[in-house]
């Protein structure tokens, strides 16, 4: 159904041609969507064993490739080696990962015994697949998603069909490959690539059960618009503008150092990035100090080499935009302490936006997708309570306190998916269920959680299936 190989993927920096990839036109997508809806029966009705033990396969096929997988996708994303080199890594155990979870699927024996009238009866559930999932990938975080998405859709039984990132789809394809050549049906995994008029055509095609789609707020807003009407179960995990509240008592070393590993992952694009540092005021010039150095630290640079820490951004526009936010920052108050929010192509060298005014839009609202930190002074932790929860989205959070039983206590009123107390708030071990409220998301990510979320319970009853004792 595929074009032969016509779109040419550059990296970020326009140095190098990568690769090629095939684009879908937007026409022959509900078509694709028809192919797998057929396939999915059979698909479904292979043991979790037989489904299981292709992810398997496809992640020791991938484990031999990705001494050269980590470098193609630092190419083609941007991210720092290092980054890349753990994201393949990392996503390959995720294979793993989910294999094991989807063999350990189970369901629950319900308590009619407990209730008259139900009391020889045998009821019991079962996690059955959705359908068809259409899964849609960010740039940020292509091959770890396509895993968390695709791999839980697939063990627990569904066909899917995955949109790849318009901007880094070369190591994606590789690990869709892998699963194909595991033998998991062509029909059954589906990849498309196109940019937004085949994202619409994906998630509005007839067949579709079931979306899981990780990118902004807007798209998962346009999503839930398109699909409120057949009532899709919808996986959305989407912005952030994360809180990160520092106390006066905090290590500020300690500080620095998270927030400076949790905003530059990915030279920014992170959606669980720490975007809103809300600092004690009598801490703030401390921390601006501490933080200014930590920048000029950094190696700006080709993200495929070794010492490089900070990329370029996805694309030359992406640094043009978060050049123009840290302007926009500046008119409203706040000020420029590092970095000279200058756009070299899509490099942009880290930049510290200090006493930044709490009604300024990056303090509640407006999301810096990139290498941005911005200090927010408040007079005490209510006024940091106030401005954290006052923004809409509501992904993760932090507090920074020597006193834990107080952090514990803030922590329990953010308003956030998660929230971590002396440690970055860019923090998503797979086994913890990760995700966010407000207009952050909705639904959770992580092994077994992802399962859950893409598949679905179904209650078998037996009645009178238990033969009473004499005389009960």
């Amino acid at each position: 159904m595929f074009n032969q190989l016509d779109r040419t993927i550059s990296a970020p920096d326009s140095t190098a041609v990568l690769g090629e990839i095939a684009s879908t036109p937007a026409a022959e997508v509900a078509d694709i969507v028809a192919a797998a809806a057929d396939a999915r029966h059979t698909w479904a009705a292979l043991p979790v064993a037989a489904r299981a033990a292709m992810l398997e396969a496809a992640a020791d096929r991938l484990a031999g490739e990705a001494a050269e997988l980590g470098p193609l996708l630092a190419a083609e994303s941007g991210k720092p080696l290092a980054q890349a080199e753990f994201e393949v890594r990392a996503s390959i155990g995720l294979l793993r990962g989910n294999a094991t979870a989807g063999r350990r699927l189970g369901g629950r024996v319900l308590p009619t015994e407990g209730n008259a009238g139900t009391e020889w009866d045998l009821a019991y559930t079962r996690r059955e697949p959705l359908g068809v999932v259409a899964a849609i990938l960010p740039f940020n975080f292509p091959v770890e998603l396509f895993v968390e998405k695709c791999a839980a859709a697939l063990v627990v039984g569904n066909a899917v069909v995955v949109k790849l990132p318009l901007e880094d789809p070369l190591v994606v394809d590789r690990f869709h490959a892998a699963l194909l050549d595991a033998g998991v049906p062509a029909p059954v995994l589906a990849a498309v690539h196109g940019d937004a008029a085949v994202g619409a055509a994906l998630a509005g095609a007839p067949g579709v059960d079931a979306i899981s789609l990780t990118g902004s707020t807007a798209a998962g807003i346009a999503v839930a618009e398109a699909t409120a009407p057949r009532l899709r179960k919808l996986h959305l995990e989407l912005g952030g503008n994360n809180a990160c509240v520092v106390r006066a008592d905090a290590d500020l070393d300690l500080v620095a150092a998270e927030v400076i590993r949790g905003r530059l992952m990915m030279n920014g694009q992170a959606c669980s990035a720490t975007k809103r540092v809300l600092v004690h005021a009598s801490r703030h010039d401390e921390l601006a100090e501490r933080l200014a150095t930590a920048l000029a630290a950094q190696r700006l640079g080709p993200a495929t080499e070794p010492e490089t820490t900070v990329g370029p951004l996805i694309t030359p526009a992406a640094a043009a935009r978060v050049a123009d936010q840290v302007e926009g920052a500046r008119g409203q108050g706040a000020e420029l302490i590092a970095g000279d929010a200058i756009a070299d192509g899509a490099y942009l060298a880290p930049c510290l936006l200090a006493a930044v005014p709490t009604g300024a839009d990056v303090a509640r609202d407006e999301e810096i997708f990139g290498p941005v930190i911005t200090l927010i002074p408040v007079a005490d932790d209510e006024e940091a309570l106030a401005v954290a929860n006052a923004s809409s989205f509501g992904l993760m959070a932090s507090v920074f306190s020597a006193d834990e039983r107080r952090a514990v206590a803030l922590a329990e009123r953010l308003e956030a998916g998660g929230v971590v107390i002396n440690g970055s708030d860019n923090y998503r071990p797979p086994v913890i269920p990760f995700g966010g409220i407000k207009l952050s998301g909705t639904g959770r990510e992580g092994l077994g959680y992802t399962i859950e979320e893409l598949s679905r319970e179904k209650t078998i009853v037996l009645r009178r299936f238990r033969e009473p004792e004499p005389g009960a």
